[in-house]
C-alpha cells in the first residue's frame, strides 16, 4: 500500500484528519514525517487492521477467556454481522419496553407513572451509560436517571432519599450477576421498596427489571423472564454500553436517540475498516499513544473535554484504555520489551486550568494530552462560548510552549473538535476511543479484552468479609 504523508511536524500545517463529523489535528505532536512513516510501516507490519477485521468478523481475540469480542455487533446495520438476529431481538425488546414506560404504558404497582430510573451497576455496567447520559439528557428530563455504583451507603441514601419508590424503576446490570458491589446495592434498594410496601411479587415484576449474561438471573430477583434483557458472553463489560448495558439510557433518552447513538458508532467502525492507513483517525490516536509511551517515554494521557456535556467521558475512557491495556504480559505469558499503554485522567479542560495546568505547562513530568471541543454550542449563550472556545484553543498553543524557546518543552498535544455535538457524533468519538484502544493492544501484543488484575482484589475481599462476620458472630444482611 502506498501511504502519502499529510503530517508535517516542522512545519506544524495540513496536519488534519475528518471523519464522521469529527476533526483530528496532530500539528503539536513530536514526531517527524520520518517518524510517522515509519509507524505506518509498523501498522503494516503489526497487522493492526488485520486484527480489527478478525475481532469485527467474530474471530477468537480474547485468547484467555478463548472468547469473541464482538461490541461493534452491537451497532452493526450490517446484516451479515456475527450475532445480527439475536442484537436486533434483544433492541426491540429494549426499545418497545421503554416506549411503554416512556408512555406510562408500564407503571408502578400503584398505577403511577415512573419518573425516575436508577441504574445499579459498577465499572463497565456504569461508566458508559453515565457517560452517555449526562452528555444528551435534557436541561429538565422527563424521567431522570440516577447511578447507584458504589457500595459506599451515602450514595444509596442520597439517591432513593430522593425519589418516590411508587414512581421508580430500578435497573440491575451485571454480566456475570455476582458483582458484590452491584448485589449488595441491589438487595439495598429491593428492600426499599418493600419498605414502602410493594412487596408481592407482581408488584416488585413493576419495579425491578435486570440486564445480564447470566441464564436464569431474573429467578435470583424472583422476576418474570420478561423482567431479564439479556446481553452475550462475547461483550465486555467496558465496551458494552452500545447493548442491554444501555437500557437505562433507551428509557431516559428515548429509542430514536439511542438508536442515532449507535449509528454514529457504526460509521465510525465502517471509517475504521475502510480508510486507508493514513487517513484512518482511530488507527492515528493509537500510533501517537504507541508513540508517545514507547518512544518519548510519556506514561500519562490527559483528556481534556471544554464542553460541559464531556465531563463524564473522563472516567469511561479511563477504564476502557486502562483496564484493556494494563497488562505486562503477552496472551502467551511472555514479559512485554516496552510498556503498555499510559496513565489515563483529565476534567473538564476550562476547570482544570485552574487546577492542575500549572503542573502541565510548567511541571517537569511529560503528559500526551488531547484537548476536546465542539464548534457549534450546546446552548443560547454564544459569548459564553466564545470565551471557551477561546481558551481552549490558547491552551492548546500555551501546552507546548516554554516562556523560554530554547527550553525542551514535554508535552505532546492532539485537538479533537466536533462539527455538531448530538447522539450520532457522541457514538463516533466514544467508538473512535474504543478502536483506538484494541489497536494499541495489537501493537503492544497483548490482550485488550480480559482483566485478571481485578480478581485478586476481589477474591481478597470476599475473605476479609468472612472473617469480619466471623469476628463479629454475625450473618451478612444484604447480598446473594
Amino acid at each position: 500500500m502506498s501511504v502519502t504523508l499529510p503530517f508535517l511536524a516542522e512545519t506544524r500545517s495540513h496536519c488534519q484528519l475528518r471523519a464522521c463529523g469529527l476533526t483530528l489535528d496532530i500539528s503539536r505532536q513530536r514526531l517527524t514525517d520520518k517518524d510517522w512513516l515509519n509507524l505506518l510501516k509498523l501498522a503494516q507490519h503489526r497487522d493492526v487492521i488485520g486484527a480489527q477485521e478478525r475481532m469485527v468478523h467474530g474471530e477468537i481475540v480474547n485468547a484467555s477467556e478463548r472468547r469473541q469480542a464482538l461490541h461493534t455487533s452491537l451497532r452493526s446495520r450490517d446484516n451479515t454481522a456475527p450475532g445480527y438476529s439475536e442484537v436486533q431481538q434483544s433492541l426491540k425488546k429494549m426499545y418497545e419496553f421503554a416506549r411503554a414506560v416512556r408512555l406510562g404504558l408500564w407503571t408502578g404497582a400503584t398505577g403511577k407513572r415512573i419518573t425516575d430510573v436508577v441504574n445499579i451497576g459498577i465499572g463497565g455496567s456504569e461508566k458508559g451509560p453515565h457517560a452517555v447520559y449526562h452528555a444528551l439528557r435534557d436541561v429538565k428530563p422527563a424521567i431522570r436517571l440516577h447511578f447507584l455504583s458504589t457500595v459506599d451507603g451515602v450514595l444509596l441514601d442520597r439517591i432513593l432519599g430522593t425519589i418516590n419508590p411508587e414512581q421508580t424503576l430500578l435497573v440491575v446490570s451485571s454480566k456475570s450477576f455476582s458483582t458484590r458491589e452491584t448485589m449488595v446495592n441491589a438487595q439495598a434498594a429491593i428492600g426499599w421498596l418493600k419498605q414502602a410496601g410493594i412487596h408481592a411479587e407482581e408488584d416488585l415484576a413493576k419495579h425491578v427489571v435486570l440486564c445480564t449474561a447470566k441464564q436464569d438471573a431474573h429467578k435470583m430477583l424472583d422476576l418474570p423472564e420478561q423482567n431479564q434483557f439479556d446481553f452475550w458472553s462475547w461483550v465486555g463489560g467496558r465496551f458494552s454500553v452500545w447493548g442491554t448495558v444501555g437500557l437505562p439510557l433507551v428509557i431516559a433518552l428515548g429509542p430514536e436517540v439511542f438508536q442515532e447513538f449507535l449509528d454514529g458508532a457504526y460509521e465510525m467502525d465502517c471509517h475504521m475498516l475502510q480508510a486507508p492507513l493514513d487517513e484512518n483517525m482511530p488507527l492515528a490516536l493509537a500510533l501517537l499513544s504507541y508513540w508517545d509511551s514507547t518512544r518519548l517515554g510519556i506514561r500519562s494521557h490527559c483528556w481534556l473535554p471544554y464542553d460541559e456535556r464531556l465531563r463524564e467521558l473522563v472516567p469511561w475512557l479511563q477504564q476502557l484504555e486502562m483496564e484493556s491495556l494494563g497488562k505486562n504480559t503477552s496472551p502467551d505469558g511472555k514479559p512485554l520489551e516496552t510498556p503498555s499503554g499510559q496513565a489515563v485522567w483529565g476534567g473538564n479542560g476550562n476547570e482544570s486550568q485552574h487546577s492542575f495546568y500549572q503542573w502541565l505547562r510548567a511541571g517537569s513530568g511529560k503528559t500526551s494530552m488531547d484537548l476536546v471541543w465542539c464548534l457549534e454550542p450546546g446552548h443560547h449563550h454564544a459569548y459564553h462560548h466564545g470565551v471557551l472556545t477561546a481558551n481552549a484553543k490558547a491552551q492548546a498553543e500555551a501546552l507546548v510552549k516554554r516562556e523560554n524557546e530554547s527550553e525542551q518543552y514535554f508535552n505532546a498535544v492532539s485537538t479533537l473538535t466536533l462539527d455538531a455535538f448530538n447522539a450520532k457524533t457522541l457514538g463516533s468519538l466514544m467508538a473512535l476511543y474504543e478502536h483506538k484502544t484494541t489497536m494499541l493492544a495489537t501493537l503492544y501484543g497483548i490482550n485488550a479484552f480480559d482483566q485478571p488484575g481485578v480478581e485478586l482484589g476481589k477474591r481478597l475481599c470476599r475473605e476479609v468479609e468472612a472473617q469480619m462476620r466471623q469476628r463479629d458472630g454475625k450473618e451478612c444482611q444484604n447480598g446473594f
